[in-house]
Formats: structure tokens, C-alpha cells, sequence
């Protein structure tokens, strides 16, 4: 059975009520896909996990470009530590750029 109403709202409250129902759905859809994350993954969920192919995976590990375990001949990830590997690649912001240099520059002033 489903339930009809009648209201006289504005557009704009209108809006801001859709706009709190899609936060609170998204929200606990996020919440969901959070608690399956299983901290320890194998080569098929960690490839999924990094969107990227498997043979790459493999080639990465297999040069020591990746953190993983290896037990009998299976290879594993810890999501902790793939997160931090990409955190490894942040590309720095040229503000970051301009406050090394000048810490540089003083630094080799004062020496």
C-alpha cells in the first residue's frame, strides 16, 4: 500500500529535503561498502581495489613496486598499506613547491 500526500512547500524546500534523503542513502550505502571491505585482500579484490588489470599487479609485485605477502603461491594486500602506497604518488601543489624552495633557500643561506 502506498501512501499519497498533499503539501504546499516551496521549491526550495522541496530541493533541500531531496537533497537530505539522497546524503542520508548515499551515506549509509557508503557505510555498507565500508564494513565488506575486508582489511586483507587477494590479487582479483586488490586489482579491483587499485582499478587496475591483474597482469599489472602481478608485474608490480614481481618488482618489488608494491607492498603484498606472499604465502605458497599466493599473493595477498593489506588495504592499510595500498592506501598508503598510493598516498606515495600525491603530485605536490605549486604552493608546496614555493614553501620548499624558500625553506631550501633560507636553510642554505644560514649555512
Amino acid at each position: 500500500m502506498s501512501v499519497q500526500f498533499l503539501t504546499n512547500i516551496s521549491e526550495q524546500e522541496f530541493k533541500k529535503f531531496l537533497k537530505d534523503v539522497l546524503q542520508e542513502i548515499l551515506s549509509g550505502e557508503e557505510g555498507a561498502l565500508k564494513q565488506q571491505q575486508p582489511e586483507i585482500l587477494d590479487v582479483g579484490q586488490a586489482a579491483i581495489f587499485l582499478k587496475m588489470k591483474k597482469a599489472t599487479l602481478y608485474e608490480k609485485t614481481s618488482q618489488k613496486l608494491i607492498p603484498h605477502f606472499k604465502k605458497g603461491n599466493k599473493l595477498y594486500f593489506r588495504v592499510s598499506e595500498l592506501q598508503q602506497w598510493i598516498g606515495q604518488g600525491k603530485v605536490k601543489t605549486k604552493e608546496e613547491i614555493a614553501s620548499q624552495a624558500i625553506t631550501f633557500m633560507l636553510n642554505k643561506k644560514a649555512a
